[in-house]
């Protein structure tokens, strides 16, 4: 659904000129109107890759590339309402949104690629419900309306063609045989979702269901708790569980490369180390309603919190990584602090390999899923104005005022402390060898690596067009490493460290291979970290 900001703001305007009340959009914990109490009291990143939320660190649709999604239910008894968010890796600013009605077993799918336009766009062939829906095979392009609009058109169209992608279990879908039910409205029969089939009841139910506040008792007055979540349980909504699995894979034919990974999942437990619980309900309606009244208590994002926000929120903004989501959290200050802290990481080890003999290449991939509820970029000033970068105090300096920076693009920047390089036979660069130099780079200063955007990339050794093709949030290392070897990069950050997760990506061709014989192949290895 298209953002109109403009429309946003007149919409605010109106409201606190007293109009138009506050909208009444609301948590719920569960317990007091029909929903299972939630339990959960902390999030944490699980290596079983099954969870309530998903991170998808990268989709990538530059030079050929075509990224396709994958998110499974594994969940056999109930059904999922699932948000899915696309951002963009300069400043993480939303280029798309939509809700998924997902029932027990099920697996939805996606192909993300570039249009004729340049700008990014999404294709599904499923028949799993959404919301506003995507028909099936047809083509639904990416928005560029969020983004700098002092930016070309082709600089906004090239904007997004990266990114990551954000998947929240928002309610679970619980069994309910009556006709009318929500859970009968997106139960496939014979493959089938009967919300899938358009003008029918099924869809009729769905869309009303998906653009219901259930926090608003009506003339903009705030629903008490119990009324709020008897509302939701009776349309047919319970507070949500783990289950989510997600996979993703970007290839790209002409080049016959594809790379491939698991998406990063977060599980809310009942407590440190223990069994997934259940979580807030944190659905929201997929509607461009302002949330003029009440923003604070939803996210951390520094764009939209109030009392003046630079970026008015919609009910479709939400909800996002800061929103409180286990029991025991009412902020979302809170909330995007204890996940920024699960994902923090001390440094980040990897290989890397340039061996011309087999014309390798390789990209690493740096991405900071949790740095939009720290800081952001104020497009209504210039880059260089003091308050282009918008910040949320969290409870540690992750990205604050000292640690960041403003490139000559737009991109917000946070520097590492060090890296160190080695070849496959131990040694590194000492006092008579050179160490790496990045590309720009300011002569005789020590440079290091800067992650500027919240997707970027590292490309060794090859200043053109490298193993993604990145080109929105991309620096070059140019000299100074070996052929091929392995490197290590501290990101200690005052102790705190830094919310990253990522993977090194490195192309190989076999230039020896016979006509009609694939000779290109794609490598990819997570980074490692320490804590």
């Amino acid at each position: 659904m298209k953002k109109n900001v403009l429309a946003l703001s007149i919409a605010a305007m109106i409201g606190g000129l007293g109009f138009a009340g506050a909208a009444s959009a609301v948590v719920l914990n569960g317990g007091v109107g029909g929903m299972t109490a939630s339990n959960a009291t902390v999030m944490e990143e699980t290596s079983s890759g099954v969870g309530h939320n998903l991170y998808v660190p990268y989709f990538n649709v530059q030079d050929g590339n075509m990224t396709v999604l994958h998110v499974v239910n594994t969940d056999q008894v109930n059904g999922k309402a699932v948000k899915v968010r696309f951002r963009g890796a300069a400043n993480s600013d939303d280029l798309f949104d939509f809700q998924v009605f997902m029932s027990p077993g099920d697996v939805w799918t996606a192909a993300i690629s570039a249009g004729a336009d340049g700008i990014a766009q999404i294709v599904t062939a499923d028949n799993t419900c959404t919301v506003p829906a995507l028909t099936s095979g047809v083509n639904q392009s990416f928005f560029t309306n969020r983004l700098n609009p002092a930016a070309t058109d082709s600089g906004k169209a090239a904007q997004t063609r990266e990114g990551y992608v954000e998947i929240f279990n928002m309610a679970d879908i619980p069994v309910n045989a009556a006709p009318t039910s929500l859970y009968t409205a997106i139960k496939h029969v014979a493959n089938v979702a009967p919300c899938s089939v358009a003008g029918s009841a099924a869809r009729t139910r769905l869309n009303t269901i998906a653009t219901t506040d259930f926090g608003d008792a009506g003339a903009g007055v705030p629903a008490a708790p119990a009324a709020a979540e008897a509302a939701a349980f009776a349309a047919g909504f319970n507070t949500p569980t783990s289950g989510l699995m997600g996979d993703w894979y970007i290839i790209n034919v002409p080049n016959t490369t594809t790379f491939s990974g698991g998406a990063t999942a977060v599980v809310a437990k009942v407590a440190a180390g223990g069994v997934a619980g259940r979580a807030n309900f944190v659905h929201f309606p997929q509607s461009d309603t302002p949330v003029v009244g009440g923003i604070n208590n939803f996210t951390a994002d520094p764009l939209l919190r109030g009392p003046l926000p630079i970026v008015v929120a919609g009910n479709y903004d939400l909800p996002d990584m800061s929103t409180p989501y286990v029991s025991i959290v009412t902020d979302p200050i809170a909330q995007a602090s204890s996940l920024t802290a699960a994902l923090a990481v001390k440094s980040i080890t990897n290989e890397y390999a340039n061996d011309a003999g087999i014309a390798a290449k390789t990209d690493w991939l740096f991405s900071m899923p949790t740095r939009r509820y720290s800081v952001a970029a104020n497009y209504a000033v210039l880059r260089t104005a003091p308050n282009y970068r918008v910040f949320t105090a969290l409870t540690s300096p992750w990205f604050v005022p000292a640690n960041t920076s403003v490139d000559a693009d737009g991109k917000i920047c946070v520097k590492a402390e060090s890296q160190t390089f080695f070849n496959r036979e131990e040694t590194t660069p000492g006092a008579t060898t050179p160490g790496p130099v990045f590309s720009p780079s300011t002569p005789g200063v020590t440079p290091v690596v800067q992650f500027c955007g919240e997707t970027s990339v590292l490309s060794f050794a090859d200043a053109g067009n490298s193993v993604m093709a990145a080109t929105v949030a991309r620096q070059n290392l140019v000299s100074g490493t070996y052929t091929n070897g392995w490197g290590t990069i501290a990101t200690d950050n005052g102790g705190v460290g830094l919310p990253i997760v990522g993977s090194a990506f490195i192309k190989l061709t076999n230039g020896a291979a016979r006509t009609g014989t694939s000779g290109t192949y794609g490598i990819n290895w997570p980074h490692r970290f320490t804590k």
